[in-house]
């Protein structure tokens, strides 16, 4: 399977609904919760038959649910481990895909890492929330797309 151009889901022709778009979706609405566990689930549905930057897009996020959900359980070594992991593939993606603008994403992450490494030493660490990506904004234009193919949106 080929690269698509910028931003362009596969398997999502305009004619059918498609599983891996919602799958996706759900993926990304399980971040949004803060339910990254689910969110790991549902993107490793869709990365797994993926190539290319899609797939290297795809394992950023994976990498980077997994890293949130350790962080919940203040696992800072297996957290930073991930997001490094996450890091060296986002840099594989030179440009947006899956909506994603990958640059936007390593510096999320790169705040996460800073964050993660300030708090791992503290007696009572916290966790700043708002420093996970939204995703609602890369939701918002793949429902829209969908809506203007006349395609259902997904619940």
């Amino acid at each position: 399977m080929s690269d698509a151009s910028a931003g362009e889901l596969p398997h999502d022709p305009p004619d059918l609904e498609s599983e891996w778009s919602a799958r996706y979706l759900h993926g990304l609405r399980c971040f949004d919760a803060g339910d990254f566990h689910e969110a790991h689930e549902q993107i490793e549905e869709v990365w797994s038959g993926e190539v290319g930057a899609r797939r290297h897009l795809l394992q950023a996020l994976i990498q980077l649910a997994v890293a949130l959900h350790h962080r919940e359980r203040s696992n800072f070594g297996g957290a930073l481990t991930l997001c490094e992991r996450a890091q060296e593939h986002l840099a594989a993606v030179t440009g947006e895909t899956c909506f994603i603008d990958p640059k936007a994403l390593a510096q999320r992450i790169a705040a996460i890492e800073r964050e993660m490494i300030a708090q791992r030493m503290a007696p009572a660490p916290t966790f700043a929330a708002e420093l996970v990506p939204d995703f609602s904004p890369v939701r918002a234009r793949i429902e829209a797309g969908r809506r203007s193919r006349g395609l259902a949106a997904f619940d």
